[in-house]
């Protein structure tokens, strides 16, 4: 568990100089949404549980259980003063596996079901991706960058439903329509202050780039 590994670093801290957490963006959506979200916002887990959002609230708790042993750690001295702790909170995480197995699973799996008309209405809602590559990159860098601190948020722009189904229908014809939401209400996609973030110096790929590299893997494997 989390605090089985924290108790473990206590123990060593010495050689330890560094915690890097994958969190989730399930942590950094409170209620009611913030006009404009930063690393600031942070989820009520106990909201989260009500809500049976497990996941969240798991990521939740978890982030902050880090940051509190951190604080409590450093004011006993258990730890150095200057022992670093950086969250990185992905939303969905989607491109290549190492994996060239067609037998895809996690938020690939997702994907692919969408592509196979697993989804068949767009929602009045708006949706976020990161590519694993551009993940992957954002916790080197939170290691390695000296001045790295705190939360980091780890996605792209969002985009509306209606605007993800046309997009994957362009890649993949062959995709079973998805029904476009046709109200007179469409929601604007969530809004983030992304400036904390991209002082990691990681530049990130754009929403259909990310999406075209996902859509290509699960071609390149066979998964449809």
């Amino acid at each position: 568990s989390t605090q089985q590994l924290l108790d473990c670093i206590g123990r060593h801290a010495n050689p330890v100089k560094c915690i890097v957490l994958t969190s989730s963006m399930s942590a950094v959506a409170p209620y009611p949404e913030s006009h404009i979200k930063d690393e600031s916002c942070w989820s009520d887990s106990e909201r989260q549980k009500g809500r049976d959002n497990w996941y969240g609230a798991t990521k939740t708790d978890q982030e902050k259980l880090v940051q509190r042993w951190v604080e409590d750690a450093k004011s006993k001295n258990a730890i150095a003063k200057d022992f670093k702790f950086v969250a990185i909170c992905p939303t969905m995480i989607i491109g290549p596996a190492l994996s060239k197995s067609s037998d895809v699973s996690g938020t690939m799996a997702t994907l692919l079901g969408w592509l196979q008309g697993k989804k068949s209405e767009a929602p009045n809602d708006s949706m976020s991706f990161v590519h694993v590559a551009d993940c992957a990159a954002m916790h080197v860098a939170a290691m390695e960058n000296p001045s790295a601190s705190g939360r980091y948020m780890s996605l792209i722009e969002s985009w509306h439903w209606n605007d993800i189904a046309t997009e994957l229908q362009k890649m993949n014809p062959s995709m079973p329509q998805m029904k476009l939401y046709d109200g007179d209400d469409i929601v604007t996609p969530t809004k983030f202050n992304l400036d904390k973030m991209n002082s990691l110096g990681t530049k990130v790929k754009s929403v259909q780039e990310t999406l075209e590299d996902s859509v290509a893997y699960l071609k390149e494997v066979g998964a449809f």
